[in-house]
Formats: structure tokens, C-alpha cells, sequence
């Protein structure tokens, strides 16, 4: 039972004296809102409370404005909760001011069980396997430059059983070597393998209500579809629920092994129980199966690559007529598909694999989508394979702040041909701001990264475009176009008041912008002054 199949419920309410914005790229609003049971039973301007039985408590908002809640369609919240609450934070320093980090970290190293986790960013240069080691040498360290890359002192290559042999890395995964065969320390693909203690399930219940509320409620974000790193972590996803907890509505969708943090060695082990579907609560459901292609940076499948060494083509997981064979069981059992394929060839590869499925079991019912589909190349001929094929393109917006120029992040593109790119965060950590769903808005505005250098400028949107894609878009992408996404009767009471319209906002204030208070049927679940 996902979404689509929840009895939605919620609280009753009445908001009265706002600019209520009733889709992402209307102008025009409406000053009232009624809400019974956590949806929308009216919405119009001078509306009277009474006319609805009366019982509704009166929200006045003072003129504020109300925009559709927030919907991320891709996002790691486990990672980014621990990267901000538990690790160490390393990101935009030089390897200097690392290992100067570190070694203040290792003196409250209280257990010869202990590791330090740091967290970096993408394309920050990381220290050495050496230099780590002279900060550190007895205990295990990973400085994360983002959920595909780390760099490992070794301590934490012995703890791993990487230290010697290499030859236990699954498909997928690299530990990379020096010229006498040696580890240095560099590892791609493969967190997972590290035996990092984890925390409880307890634990992890307070660090993601934390993040929930700090990172994504406050930011006006209502759903999210979140991709899971432990089991306990869906429990504490779970627990959450019952309790009522859950500050946002979370999906679960588990990665499919072999890939980060997998969940599952076989499609066989689907379990929408065990996701959330057996749960009452309608904060929570199962969503997708996540299926790796292949990796990140230089493990990515690409075309440019095959001039190398075979062993240098990037990192394919598995064979196309595995990857047919996983699409066609996930069609004929209803189980919607997400495939992470960065390189070109990785993604010529999973649309070749879309249409023999679709030929052997028919179309899905959800499409299937292709995970960074236009976030470094795009051309004619792909963007027809996909609209032929109905597969759903997801590229990321926060990706421009830290490109070093040569990304593409195709969103005019993909908008322009018909097509409805989710917004989505994609944090596992690495980029602090990723979680506001309004500074991924202004990077597709602006389109420039950290350092002023512009992006493919031709790809810019606007800022009503930029809202659409992180409602509308993303509501869609999971079937739920008629549930969330929009304000309308019917609808869930999931929205966001802010003091200003952030869409009349230049990007650099835009970046910045928080809500002053978020719902989710009709529930508030944040509150920037309390």
C-alpha cells in the first residue's frame, strides 16, 4: 500500500487573511483556505468558517504568503542527518585544516571501538592515506567527499579487510591502488563495506526528526522520497510514524544490491510491510526499488572512457539482461523502478533495457525514471528516447553549486520538450544547504556555482518553474499528482506561509529563505520563531 492507497488524515483548519497560491505557477491567490481532516475542502476568497459546520480553528496569517508544500523526489535524509548531527564537519577546507580537524577529534576518541567519519564535499582535495595516518594512527578514519567517494587512513582499510586484498569488493565498488598494488586509501562505491558502528534505533529516531524539522520542514519540504541506508533506520522511520513524529511525509525506497548501501540482494525481498504499508499512519509508505548501473566521477559508464584500460571503463553492476530481467519482475509486480545511471553509456544502456521490458511485460504502471538523466549530457535523440519510452528524467539542481563548470543540469531542456523533471535534493551530506528545496530554485535561476563560474547558462528557468518542479513534478513522478502538489479541494493540507513571495526573490535572497510555518494535513510541523 503506497501514498496513492492511504487514508489521508490530518487536522481541521481555517486560514483566513493570506495570499494562498493555489499551484506553483499561478499569480493570482485567494485569501482563505478550509481544511477538514487534513485536506482541502475549499479554497476561494472571503470564505466564511461558518459555512463549513464551524469547528475550524482560524489561522489568520496577516497577508502572508502560502505556497503548495514541498515535494524532494530523491534524497538520502539518514546520510544527511548524520553528516550534520554526528560527524565531523570538513566541508569547503583545505587538506590542512582537515587533518587539523581530525587530530582535534581524536582526543575524544573514548573507545578502541570508535571511528571518526568526516564529511567533505564534492571536489574538495582530500589528505592522503599517509597523511591521515600520521593524525590518526590507531584509529579508523573516512573523510567523506560525498555518498560516492572517501578517502580511508589504515586503520579503517584494516577494520574493512582492505588493507591486503582488494579482491572482496563487490560490482561496483573500488579500493584504488598505488603502483606496487598497495591501497591508497582512495575507495568509491563502497561505504558499506566500512564496519562502522551504527547508532540505535533510538539514536537514529532523534537525529532524523532533527534534520526532518531543521533542514527540510522549515524550508517548507511536506514530502519526501527518501532512500534508506540501514534497516534501522526504517525502523526508526517507522516508530516515527506511529508516534505521529514524522514532521514530512516520507516514502521509502530501498536500493536493490548491487549499489550503495543496498537492502535488498533480491528483488524477492520486497516487503511494502516492512516499508510502511501496514502502518495506519499516512506519513509513511513503501515507493521504489533503486537500481545502480553503475558509479560517480570515474566510475561512471561513459563513452569517453573507452580509450582506457578496460578495468578504467567505470563501474557496471550488473549485465543488461540482469537489468531487463529485474525492470520486467518490477512491471509485473507493480514495483515502480528508479535507475541510477550517470555516464552515457549507463543510461543508453538502461533505456535500451526500458523498451525490451516493455516489450516482454507491457508498460509500467508508474514509469520507470532515470536517476541524473541530464545532469552532464543531453541530446535530441536521448530526450525522444525518453519521452518515447515514458521514462522520468531526474537530474539535480544543487549539483550546479559545486560543478566545476563542465555540467549541464538540462532543466530548460527537458521543460521545454514536454517533460517534468522532479526537484529533488540528493543529499547524502556533502552539500550543507541541499535539503531547501528554494536554494536548488535559485541555482537553476542563476545558474552559477560556488565560485561564480556560470553553468550552461542556456539551461536557466524561472523561479515559478523552479516551485513547479518541486511540487507538481515530484508529486507526479510518484503517481501522486491528484493527492499533493497543489492546493485544491481534495487535496492534502500540505503547504508552507511565508512572511514574502520567495518566487519574487532575487536567488541570492532566495538561497536563504526559510518558512515561517509549515503543515502537513493540516499538522504543524514547524515554526521558525518557536
Amino acid at each position: 500500500m503506497g501514498f496513492k492507497e492511504k487514508q489521508f488524515r490530518g487536522e481541521d483548519l481555517f486560514v483566513t487573511n493570506a495570499r494562498i497560491f493555489t499551484n506553483a505557477d499561478s499569480m493570482r491567490a485567494v485569501s482563505s483556505m478550509a481544511v477538514r481532516d487534513g485536506k482541502v475542502i475549499a479554497v476561494g476568497d472571503d470564505l466564511d468558517p461558518q459555512a463549513f459546520g464551524g469547528g475550524l480553528p482560524v489561522l489568520d496569517l496577516g497577508g502572508a504568503t502560502v505556497l503548495p508544500g514541498f515535494v524532494d523526489a530523491h534524497t538520502h535524509v539518514e546520510f544527511s542527518a548524520k553528516a550534520r548531527y554526528g560527524w565531523l564537519d570538513v566541508r569547503n577546507v583545505d587538506s590542512t585544516e582537515v587533518l587539523a580537524r581530525l587530530q582535534r577529534a581524536t582526543e575524544d576518541v573514548k573507545s578502541a571501538d570508535d571511528w571518526i567519519i568526516a564529511q567533505a564535499t564534492f571536489l574538495q582535495p582530500l589528505p592522503s592515506r599517509q597523511e591521515v595516518d600520521r593524525v590518526a594512527p590507531d584509529i579508523p578514519v573516512v573523510v567523506r567527499e560525498s555518498m560516492h567517494r572517501y578517502q580511508a587512513n589504515s586503520e579503517a582499510l584494516r577494520r574493512a579487510g582492505l588493507l591486503e586484498s582488494v579482491g572482496i569488493v563487490p560490482p561496483g565498488g573500488v579500493v584504488h591502488v598505488d603502483a606496487q598494488g598497495k591501497p591508497t586509501g582512495l575507495i568509491e562505491e563502497a561505504f558499506h563495506l566500512f564496519p562502522i558502528p551504527e547508532p540505535s534505533v533510538e539514536e537514529l529516531e532523534e537525529l532524523l526528526a532533527r534534520e526532518l524539522t531543521r533542514a527540510f520542514a522549515s524550508s517548507g519540504v511536506t514530502t519526501i522520497y527518501e532512500i534508506p541506508a540501514t534497516r534501522a533506520g526504517v525502523q526508526a522511520y517507522r516508530n516515527l510514524a506511529e508516534r505521529g513524529d514524522l514532521p514530512a511525509r516520507i516514502s521509502l525506497n530501498p536500493v536493490l544490491a548491487p549499489g550503495l548501501n543496498p537492502l535488498m540482494d533480491d528483488l524477492s525481498e520486497w516487503n511494502p510491510e516492512m516499508l510502511g504499508a501496514d502502518l495506519a499512519s499516512d506519513l509513511i509508505a513503501p515507493g521504489a526499488v533503486k537500481i545502480f548501473i553503475d558509479g560517480d566521477n570515474e566510475l561512471a559508464l561513459d563513452s569517453d572512457r573507452l580509450m582506457r584500460t578496460p578495468r578504467e571503463w567505470g563501474a557496471l553492476t550488473r549485465t543488461p539482461g540482469q537489468l531487463i530481467n529485474e525492470l520486467v519482475w518490477a512491471i509485473r509486480n507493480d514495483v515502480q523502478v528508479w535507475v541510477h545511471a550517470i555516464g552515457d553509456l549507463a543510461q543508453d544502456l538502461m533505456l535500451e533495457a526500458v523498451e525490451r521490458a516493455r516489450a516482454i511485460a507491457g508498460p509500467p504502471r508508474l514509469s520507470i525514471r532515470l536517476e541524473h538523466a541530464a545532469n552532464l549530457q543531453i541530446t535530441t535523440e536521448f530526450v525522444e528516447r525518453l519521452r518515447e519510452l515514458e521514462v522520468i528524467p531526474v537530474p539535480t539542481a544543487n549539483f550546479l553549486s559545486t560543478d566545476d563548470g563542465t555540467g549541464l543540469y538540462g532543466f530548460r531542456t527537458l521543460i521545454d520538450a514536454g517533460m517534468q523533471p522532479p526537484g529533488n535534493s540528493d543529499t547524502g551530506g556533502s552539500i550543507a544547504q541541499a535539503p531547501n528545496p528554494w536554494f536548488g530554485i535559485a541555482l537553476l535561476i542563476e545558474r552559477k556555482n560556488a565560485a561564480g563560474i556560470e553553468v550552461a547558462p542556456e539551461e536557466k528557468i524561472t523561479a515559478l518553474e523552479g516551485v513547479r518542479t518541486y511540487t507538481e513534478y515530484a508529486a507526479a513522478a510518484a503517481g501522486l499528482e491528484d493527492i499533493i502538489g497543489r492546493l485544491d479541494v481534495g487535496y492534502a493540507a500540505d503547504f508552507g506561509v511565508y512572511s514574502v513571495d520567495p518566487r519574487s526573490l532575487e536567488p541570492d535572497d532566495m538561497k536563504q529563505v526559510q518558512s515561517d510555518l509549515t503543515f502537513v494535513g493540516g499538522r504543524r510541523t514547524w515554526e521558525r520563531n518557536k
